[in-house]
């Protein structure tokens, strides 16, 4: 993963800076070997194609020895430079450095929301995936994620924002701190150990990033690289602005600092930076050049005043640049690969928690927020292989950053900082025109060149892996023949009949439904016919409604009733249960539109501008009037209509999660809303009330199931949607070029 080029950033900063600044030919040498890596492990990917996918496990391992030292450097960095500031100064410094390094942030999100705007709209939906499940019902609210109550916990669980608040509250503290030195030499050599761990992750980079590349490019089909492209373009859009419109043209309307001079100081390290691939390595250059251009070189110190630069541009390294919190550029893309929109406020919500996220590494920060906005971890695998690309951008836009927050801040802190407003005036105009056109560009540009969406068409594509091979499926209750039932337990009826009948609603997904070829598919239903198969008996499916399936389980019509039951206890008055093998996730799926109005409400604070929802059961409706009298619950006949658009009085439907998803990648028009704290209910088979053998024959075939292993792969394929993925080998050169391979 190039983004680590991050990480081997932060680690050099425990070094002494003689030694960095005497070895860039070999630190230029070694990102000739990263390229190099990085060149060969795409050429071994289009080459040996999905063969590659064994170097996986490699590519993982490093990544995992680069993040086991990120939290803690970031720990012992951030409080050692800052307890080693003289108080006097840092007040003077912070102030001024703080208010110029508020305004870089707040125009690094506006340059995150103007640009996130070139993505068109797409079609698209994505299944229930389970990281949002584990995920996000660990996620803790703003106390426990941004105030460090427990340290070890927020080390723990990598709680990046409170980890970095409890830095800076230390490092404040040990200024103030006699007899301190003792501590910081501790945390500095500490910090040179974890440097010298990670210098030899330096060194076998290469390798790792080889892994990493060929495995995605040899895995990753060329449709997702198609989509891949509008990352790139976002990314450089907005790093483009930012070094040579929205910074240069700020420091011209704050100071007497030409736009022509600021850009010609910053060449140079701008160009350093994209051959070394680290931005440290040219901190000396910005200070020395930051120097020149305020015509400070040479002149006796004074003051704080005459030393910004050589004290500012070490000490704001380790906050968070432009360039850096454009890496979170990639959630808007995220959201927008899997055919969902963010929307103006929360990606103007993400960009702001990504200012914080930013002072860690992307290995933690990037996976939190997929996490948090919903997003699948899979797509990871797309964050990686641009990285290369982006690193060496992002050090060009903290080139530029880093100069211009050292020449702003001198200028405060001289008095010299004038505002012409009729020049910021202009240079706002300028931006905001270059940005409209290069946005409405690339907005272009990727609505010629987006996908067909085909996702609807894999998902009914979907069969049954093993079918039985003595199954029957009546579409209506007329069709079945007359049976005799003397009342007997399902398990001796089965001895004596060999037949089982199952119970099933259609158009209940992903649970049961009809396929593209009238087959009768699902989670539930692919379970069934395998339990028909262990048991050796035919097997019979016969639809049901909730007002008849009491008096289909009762009458004998059904031996059992399956598609997604929920265990309620109400329900436990007139059936049996087995044990629960799935759980469902209550959400609320409303059409794309509406979904901000709903994002940051449970289900105990429904928005007032929700009259009425719709649901498919009548419990759930009961349930719901009670917790909410001021809104009207209706239990509607076809879930479809309110897809369809024929339901337009509801303001959205309560569902499981786990089928609104599925609903969802049919009619991706609309949004599944997961409120938090999540509220999840067992789901499972229904047998006549009082019939013990029954239950106990499901649920040891339930437990089979589950330590077989088939239950977790049965809810992969049909709940999260990898039936639907390729699985056809990629096209590679060796083999189906040349045919030199099977």
């Amino acid at each position: 993963m190039s983004q680590e080029l991050l990480v081997t950033a932060e680690v050099e900063k425990g070094q002494d800076s003689e030694s960095d600044r005497s070895s860039p030919p070999k630190r230029s040498k070694l990102g000739r070997r990263i390229a190099l890596g990085l060149v060969l492990g795409v050429v071994c990917g289009l080459l040996f194609g999905d063969y590659c996918g064994s170097l996986k496990v490699f590519g993982q391992a490093y990544v995992g020895l680069l993040q086991m030292t990120v939290l803690p450097y970031l720990l012992l960095s951030l409080v050692s430079k800052m307890g080693r500031l003289d108080p006097a100064q840092a007040k003077k410094l912070g102030l001024a450095t703080a208010s110029v390094l508020l305004a870089f942030w707040v125009l690094a999100i506006l340059l995150i929301v103007a640009v996130s705007l070139a993505l068109p709209q797409v079609t698209g939906a994505s299944f229930f995936s389970p990281d949002h499940d584990a995920s996000l019902a660990q996620q803790q609210d703003f106390v426990t994620t941004f105030i460090p109550t427990n340290v070890f916990r927020a080390l723990t669980n990598e709680y990046v924002p409170a980890v970095v608040v409890f830095c800076l509250f230390f490092g404040a503290a040990l200024m103030l701190t006699p007899e301190k030195e003792s501590v910081l030499d501790f945390l500095d050599l500490c910090s040179s150990g974890i440097s010298r761990v990670n210098l030899f992750l330096i060194r076998i980079a290469p390798l790792g990033l080889f892994a990493l590349t060929a495995d995605a490019a040899g895995t990753m089909h060329f449709e997702e690289l198609s989509r891949l492209q509008a990352y790139l373009i976002i990314f450089v859009l907005a790093s483009v602005v930012a070094t040579f419109g929205a910074l240069p043209l700020m420091v011209t309307s704050l100071t007497h600092i030409r736009y022509r001079d600021l850009v010609s100081a910053a060449q140079e390290p701008m160009l350093t930076a994209i051959a070394t691939g680290k931005l440290f390595v040219v901190l000396p250059q910005i200070s020395e050049h930051a120097e020149e251009l305020l015509h400070l070189k040479g002149q006796p110190s004074s003051g704080i005043e005459d030393s910004t630069a050589r004290i500012l541009v070490p000490l704001a390294y380790p906050f968070p640049h432009m360039g850096k919190i454009f890496v979170f550029l990639f959630i808007s893309f995220a959201a927008w690969y899997v055919g969902d929109d963010l929307g103006v406020v929360a990606t103007t919500e993400m960009a702001a928690a990504g200012v914080v996220s930013s002072f860690a590494s992307p290995l933690v920060s990037i996976p939190y927020m997929l996490d948090k906005y919903q997003l699948p971890q899979d797509l990871m695998a797309l964050f990686i292989l641009p990285g290369f690309i982006t690193t060496r951008v992002a050090d060009v836009v903290g080139v530029m950053h880093l100069m211009a927050l050292t020449v702003v801040v001198t200028q405060v802190l001289q008095g010299k900082l004038r505002l012409r407003l009729a020049r910021l005036a202009g240079s706002m105009f300028v931006i905001g025109a270059c940005l409209l056109v290069v946005c409405s560009a690339g907005r272009w540009y990727l609505a010629s060149t987006k996908l067909d969406y085909t996702l609807d068409e894999q998902f009914l594509a979907l069969g049954i892996s093993q079918p039985h091979d003595d199954v029957v499926v009546y579409e209506a209750r007329e069709e079945l023949p007359p049976r005799s039932f003397s009342g007997k337990p399902m398990l001796q009826h089965l001895e004596d009949d060999r037949t089982l009948r199952v119970g099933y609603r259609a158009r209940h997904l992903p649970y049961s439904y009809f396929n593209l070829r009238n087959e009768l598919v699902g989670f539930d239903v692919e379970l069934m016919h395998r339990l028909a198969a262990r048991l050796d008996v035919r097997l019979e499916f016969v639809p049901y409604t909730f007002d008849s399936v009491v008096e289909q389980l009762d009458s004998g019509e059904i031996d059992l009733a399956m598609s997604g039951l929920v265990i309620k206890p109400e329900r436990l008055l007139a059936v049996g249960f087995s044990r629960p093998y799935q759980r469902a996730t209550v959400a609320i799926v409303v059409r794309d539109h509406r979904r901000d109005e709903f994002d940051a409400h449970a289900l105990d604070g429904i928005p007032d501008s929700v009259s009425k929802l719709g649901t498919d059961e009548l419990d759930a409706a009961k349930q719901a009037r009670l917790r909410h009298p001021e809104v009207e619950f209706e239990v509607v006949d076809s879930i479809e209509a309110f897809f369809r658009g024929n339901r337009e009085d509801l303001d959205g439907l309560i569902l499981p999660a786990e089928e609104g998803a599925a609903w969802n990648v049919l009619y991706p028009e609309h949004s599944v809303v997961i409120p938090t704290p999540q509220i999840h209910r067992p789901v499972g088979l229904a047998v006549r009330k009082n019939d013990g053998e029954g239950v106990r024959l499901l649920d040891r075939c339930l437990d089979f199931e589950e330590m077989d292993g088939t239950l977790q792969k049965l809810r992969e394929y049909w709940v999260e949607g990898e039936g639907t993925k390729d699985r056809k080998p990629r096209w590679c050169i060796l083999r189906d070029g040349l045919h030199w391979l099977p």
